[in-house]
């Protein structure tokens, strides 16, 4: 007979609060940030309300929480990995392009996407909430030329940081239009888009 499994009570609460992100996000992206109840989230994910509450104070903490699970996770360790691995920006470039494309059309992305955006417009409206959602879009920058800005383009002679935010606008636009219009904006399409945003300025002389 086997032995059932025996978990602490940290690591039940631990596995309790990944069910509810993963439900949290499942729902908010199907019935809206609005639309959506704390209710529909713990039936998602098996629990009760107050299952809920004692891991989030608010809807908003919630989403807070599902946005830094999911920008935090093993698909922005592996970009972290791909975007520092040293290779020369060109080929990076391409390599971006192509990863970007495989995450898109995997469709793992979708329901983050939908939520992300939602998200964003909510925040514009709550001020604390937009302070949370700042700092996680944008943490602290990193310094010199960004990876994705091959030396001799236009996006190598601007701050890390203001590279960061056209790459991070593109990267969040593309998404949504894919999302809206797949058969006028493929995912392929980003690539595109950032081998033209990297490329080198021309020679005027």
């Amino acid at each position: 007979m086997a032995v059932a499994e025996r978990l602490t009570r940290q690591e039940q609460r631990e596995r309790n609060r990944l069910k509810l992100l993963e439900a949290a996000e499942k729902v908010f992206a199907e019935r809206g940030i609005q639309g959506a109840s704390i209710d529909e989230v713990a039936a998602e994910a098996g629990l009760t309300k107050g299952a809920v509450y004692s891991n989030f104070a608010s809807k908003e903490e919630l989403l807070i929480e599902v946005m830094r699970h999911r920008l935090g996770g093993e698909a922005r360790a592996q970009a972290d990995r791909l975007l520092h691995s040293g290779r020369d920006s060109e080929a990076l470039v391409e390599e971006f392009g192509r990863y970007w494309a495989e995450r898109v059309r995997g469709g793992d992305q979708e329901a983050f996407a939908q939520m992300t955006v939602e998200l964003m417009i909510h925040a514009t409206r709550n001020p604390a909430v937009r302070e949370q959602l700042v700092d996680l879009v944008f943490p602290t920058a990193g310094e010199g030329r960004h990876p994705l800005s091959p030396p001799g383009s236009a996006l190598a002679g601007l701050p890390y940081a203001q590279a960061d935010a056209i790459l991070k606008s593109l990267d969040i636009g593309m998404r949504l239009l894919v999302l809206l219009a797949p058969e006028r904006c493929p995912p392929e399409l980003f690539a595109t888009a950032l081998r033209l945003l990297t490329a080198p300025k021309p020679d005027h002389t």
